[in-house]
């Protein structure tokens, strides 16, 4: 589970029982870094070897970070080293550009495909947090980043979950490396996935071009949201 949802998951509860109990006061910040740690304290400890570096693992590392942000409990960014180090500071680890891929794929030829490039977002925290900067970390993100970047195609993202896992990467890399060409291809990128999921009536996203209304509907006619990209609205 991402922790980042984790984390507004237990605000949105502590919030709820806080509107009953305490006429509508907010939950002290205490009491939700003791949320925070004990439901983190829980995965860490049964959860105690690294993972592999795509979405499913590294979705979760992006909200472990969040949390050492908050806690400065260095336990967590430990752990998030240490799954880094398991992984080489890599996603998919095809090194032959002439093979790599961006359409749905969980092999190491899809290195341009975003399930394997939000491991990025960890690696480039893990940079940002060192006294002395450490090139290794971020040098694969750099690779692979502006190749894609060297290339005409701006449909990387074909599916909503896609701007969660890279539009960040884009935006810490610029901060390190002050390149604007990043921010310049993520606006394209980010126009295309908006011209082919966005549903401008709701306002949220569709899964992904297949989910478009009218072409698909769902099983009682209307439009058919998954929920977590309805959030991402």
């Amino acid at each position: 589970m991402n922790l980042k949802f984790l984390i507004v998951a237990i605000a949105f509860l502590l919030q709820h029982k806080s509107d009953t109990a305490q006429d509508h006061e907010y939950p002290s910040r205490e009491k939700v870094l003791s949320c925070i740690e004990k439901v983190n304290h829980y995965w860490q400890s049964n959860n105690t070897k690294p993972g592999w570096a795509f979405w499913d693992v590294a979705a979760y590392h992006t909200g472990n970070m969040a949390a050492y942000k908050l806690t400065s409990n260095k336990s967590y960014k430990a752990y998030s080293e240490k799954w880094a180090e398991k992984n080489k500071w890599m996603g998919a680890t095809s090194n032959n550009k002439a093979e790599w891929k961006y359409n749905y794929g969980e092999t190491n030829k899809h290195v341009l495909f975003g399930d394997w490039q939000v491991c990025f977002q960890t690696y480039i925290d893990l940079y940002d947090l060192d006294k002395v900067k450490d090139p290794k970390k971020i040098a694969r993100a750099k690779e692979v980043m502006e190749y894609q970047m060297s290339t005409q195609q701006n449909d990387y993202w074909w599916w909503a979950d896609g701007l969660y896992m890279v539009m960040p990467v884009m935006t810490k890399m610029y901060h390190v490396t002050g390149n604007s060409r990043y921010l310049d291809k993520m606006a394209d990128y980010f126009s295309y996935a908006n011209s082919i999921m966005y549903d401008s009536v709701e306002k949220i996203y569709y899964r992904d071009a297949k989910y478009i209304y009218p072409k698909h509907k769902s099983i009682n006619g209307k439009k058919d949201f998954f929920g977590r990209e309805a959030m991402a609205g």
